[in-house]
């Protein structure tokens, strides 16, 4: 029996799908009308093509949805322009997710666990980097060794380990 009134009293999250490309608008939207809102959103590091230089851009996590704190008066979020609809379950209540998932998800996006963020410097040995940019883009790692330059890796591919060699500029950290 407490453990179902501790589950009461913990908060629940709903799911608000935005307009395309709207997430943060309908965020500020809902936020204006006194809701709790969280985008779980992640960063990249991109090179300009023409400097040279490196900028850190931020990309929506679940591209198009919201979680909204729920309350009485949540009902509201229908009336704001960027916001699509509530997801709900087939009953029609909407679907409600809760405190602990949207928890760990912040935490491991204030972690960095999402991030593609470009490598600097030496990488210690052992430590694990993923390719960000190129025919091997998405795949992971550990270090064998590295240096200003390059980056010699170890990967597990064709079911054994595979030595594999990339510049810095497109390794990624991996948390």
């Amino acid at each position: 029996m407490t453990s179902q009134l501790q589950k009461q009293d913990l908060p629940t999250w709903h799911i608000v799908l935005a307009r395309p490309s709207h997430e943060l608008r309908a965020a500020e939207e809902m936020i204006s009308l006194g809701q709790t809102v969280y985008v779980p959103r992640f960063r990249k590091e991109f090179q300009n093509k023409r400097n040279k230089g490196w900028s850190i851009r931020y990309f929506s996590l679940l591209s198009g949805y919201i979680f909204v704190l729920g309350s009485e008066h949540w009902g509201r979020v229908l009336g704001c322009e960027s916001v699509s609809h509530v997801l709900r379950n087939p009953g029609g209540v909407p679907f409600s997710i809760e405190d602990d998932v949207v928890r760990a998800i912040r935490q491991a996006q204030d972690a960095g666990v999402y991030d593609e963020m470009r490598v600097h410097g030496r990488v210690p040995v052992n430590s694990e980097v993923k390719v960000l940019d190129g025919a091997l883009a998405g795949i992971k790692g550990h270090v064998a060794a590295s240096d200003d330059a390059r980056v010699i890796f170890m990967l597990e591919m064709f079911g054994r380990q595979v030595k594999a060699r990339a510049p810095l500029e497109i390794m990624g950290k991996v948390s």
